[in-house]
């Protein structure tokens, strides 16, 4: 801010005494005193009210409808006073949808990397989907014909046809498409009823002998007509009389698995956004949770038997009948009634839980479990006495279809970096196992980089390290563009780790900050906006600070000016 003065005249706010005073702006300027010596009245609701009051002044009469008014201070006259923010302790959050990634406005920086530099992996074999070109098939082919030493390929491509075309319809269409042999042939079921599926040949050859020209021009005919590449590389034969076996490698266009036959839409920012209908859990509506049965208070006693009334809920007379259903079927599943809950092992508390693995809906002859007893009262849920015993055993629990990462799935399969940076900052088994998917443990551990729920979920300075090590690869303009997202989230990384507070994560609520830790956020928030001649009004901002941490927050203060 460049040099000049703030002049208050006759400040009378409170307990003011009529108070005149100079303050040079581009200066850190410290007011101190007792309690009740009118710090607050001074600084918040005379210099900071005026300064935003003339500030909102400046808008259209539209605009000012939609932002706080503040009244006149009582003061003669105040000059010079540039607009102003104020960084104070207190947390006005209550909605569990802030947390401390949308406060600082980097998850809004997250989801416009994922969409750029992210890469896919399937949902149900874990391998890398991209958009495929005959360019990069042909580079893949060159590498895979390397390594199974130059085998003789196939390439071919999918046509249905009707399931009851006869050998003669399908030779009078391949001689009148341009085409003469056909690969394979298959049956498949669709909604319409079973189709035949044939694998027509474009070209068959070995790569080494062939021109790339001539490899580029089938792989283009197959894809135009087909959608998708089918490559047969024939394997080699013991003896020649042993009929040809193929190995089959599978490529298509677009975001597309050729393998597990799924497709996927291209990636939009609001499509990594728990705040947007795009991306939020269906479930949970991007909350993480949702309000269930709480079996901690259903069995809040371990040490009890079920014999002992381990299951508080059916202990009244008026459920003991559903207490002798579970002491009559525990004996015939060979379930222990006079055992703690405590060391029963996982299948036996399943199965108390759930019910009879094969049940089939007969109450009396099967076991139907808890859940089915609650799902019970649930449908009878319009009864007061129902309702008022239902409220006994909810509580706020994980979303079960996002697992707390309040995504929708498409949306955690998006993976950014590579197997070594995300090994340095996050131990292969805390990473985050994506609901709806069909992987290993060991699958996910071989997948590079980090989903945007494991970067949700460490600690900033972790996360600090691992942007720091992340680069942008890509064509120049877009690396550009990207070099400095990445420059934008580093730096605020950086600056919440100088105040202190590299110990939260970004999928902390808002709400459960105390007052110190709002009041650095919002600090390094107000450094990431870069605003020039702005007056900074901050409330005691080394409240809850190690002493240790005192150099930190005054150098964060000294980058305001």
């Amino acid at each position: 801010m460049s040099q000049g003065l703030i002049r208050i005249r006759g400040a009378r706010q409170h307990n003011l005494k009529n108070l005149d005073l100079d303050i040079r702006t581009g200066e850190l300027t410290v007011v101190t005193g007792p309690s009740g010596s009118g710090k607050s009245s001074l600084v918040f609701d005379t210099l900071y009210a005026e300064g935003q009051r003339r500030y909102v002044e400046t808008f259209s009469a539209y605009a000012r409808q939609f932002l706080d008014r503040m009244d006149k201070p009582a003061v003669d006259k105040v000059e010079g006073v540039p607009p102003a923010i104020a960084i104070d302790q207190t947390n006005p959050v209550r909605s569990s949808r802030s947390t401390v990634g949308t406060m600082t406005e980097l998850n809004d920086h997250l989801k416009l990397l994922f969409a750029r530099l992210g890469q896919l992996f399937d949902k149900e074999t874990a391998q890398a989907v991209r958009h495929d070109s005959p360019e990069t098939i042909y580079a893949e082919l060159a590498a895979r014909a390397a390594q199974a030493q130059d085998p003789r390929l196939y390439l071919t491509f999918p046509v249905e046809l009707p399931a009851n075309t006869s050998a003669e319809q399908v030779a009078q269409w391949l001689s009148a498409s341009g085409f003469t042999k056909v690969q394979a042939e298959r049956e498949v079921a669709t909604p319409t009823g079973p189709r035949k599926v044939l694998d027509v040949i474009a070209d068959r050859f070995r790569l080494g002998n062939a021109e790339k020209a001539r490899v580029i021009e089938a792989i283009e005919v197959a894809l135009k007509r087909g959608g998708r590449l089918n490559v047969y590389a024939e394997k080699p034969s013991a003896s020649d009389a042993a009929p040809a076996e193929f190995e089959q490698w599978r490529f298509s266009t677009g975001l597309h698995c050729p393998d597990s036959d799924v497709r996927y839409s291209d990636p939009i920012p609001s499509m990594f956004s728990f705040n947007s209908a795009v991306g939020a859990c269906d479930t949970c509506r991007g909350f993480g949770r949702v309000i269930g049965v709480d079996y901690g208070l259903v069995i809040p006693n371990e040490k009890l038997t079920l014999r002992a009334g381990a299951i508080k809920t059916i202990q009244t007379p008026a459920w003991k009948e559903c207490q002798d259903d579970l002491m009559r079927h525990a004996e015939t599943a060979g379930i222990p009634r006079d055992t703690p809950w405590e060391k029963l092992t996982p299948g036996q508390k399943d199965w108390v839980i759930k019910g009879s693995p094969d049940y089939k809906g007969k109450w009396n002859q099967q076991w139907y479990g808890i859940k089915r007893f609650f799902e019970y009262l649930e449908s009878k849920a319009y009864k007061m006495h129902i309702r008022v015993l239902l409220s006994k055993y909810r509580s706020y629990t994980e979303c079960p279809t996002c697992h707390g990462a309040r995504l929708k799935t498409e949306s955690l399969l998006w993976r950014i970096g590579s197997h070594a940076e995300a090994t340095a900052v996050l131990p292969l088994d805390k990473r985050f196992m994506p609901a709806g998917v069909k992987w290993t443990r060991a699958q996910l551990e071989a997948l590079p980089g980090l989903s945007l729920h494991d970067m949700m979920i460490m600690p900033l300075d972790r996360l600090r390290q691992f942007f720091d090590r992340l680069t942008a690869d890509g064509p120049s303009a877009e690396q550009k563009a990207l070099q400095l997202l990445l420059e934008e989230i580093t730096t605020r990384l950086k600056y919440l780790c100088d105040v202190g507070i590299g110990y939260l994560t970004l999928d902390r609520q808002s709400r459960t900050l105390s007052g110190g830790e709002v009041q650095r956020i919002n600090l390094t928030t107000a450094l990431g906006t870069s605003l020039v001649n702005t007056l900074f009004v901050l409330d005691e901002p080394s409240i809850g600070l190690h002493p240790r941490d005192m150099n930190r927050i005054t150098q964060a203060m000294h980058r305001l000016r």
